[in-house]
C-alpha cells in the first residue's frame, strides 16, 4: 500500500522574489488570476518550479506541475486588511505596494 504523506516544513522565500513569483503563478493561470484567492502554495510551488528551493525538486511531476500543499487540510486565502486577494490582486498589491484599498480602487477603475 502506498500513502502520502505531508511533512511539516518551514521554508525561507525572500520578500524581494515573491512579486516575480506571484507575476508568474497568474501568468500560468491566465484568465481566472482574476477569480482564484491567491495562497501560499501559489507561490511556494512556483518558487519550486523556478528552481528557488531545490530541496522539493522530486515533488515536480513529469507534466511539470508540482505536488506541494502549504496548509494542512486546504491553502488558505491569503489576505490583506483582512480582505481575500485574488491572485492578480496580490500581484499588484506586491508589485507596488498597495494597500487594500487602493488594489480596490483601481480594479473599480478598470
Amino acid at each position: 500500500m502506498q500513502i502520502k504523506v505531508y511533512v511539516p516544513k518551514m521554508i525561507e522565500i525572500p520578500s524581494e522574489y515573491l512579486p516575480a513569483l506571484a507575476k508568474r503563478a497568474a501568468d500560468s493561470l491566465g484568465d481566472q488570476a482574476g477569480e482564484i484567492a491567491a495562497t501560499r502554495g501559489h507561490l511556494v510551488r512556483q518558487a519550486v518550479q523556478d528552481g528557488l528551493l531545490r530541496e522539493f525538486d522530486s515533488l515536480i511531476g513529469e507534466d511539470g506541475t508540482v505536488d506541494l500543499v502549504c496548509d494542512p487540510g486546504m491553502e488558505v486565502p491569503l489576505e490583506l486588511e483582512n480582505k481575500t486577494l485574488s491572485l492578480s490582486e496580490l500581484l499588484e498589491a506586491l508589485q507596488y505596494r498597495r494597500t487594500w484599498s487602493e488594489v480596490k480602487t483601481s480594479a473599480e477603475a478598470a
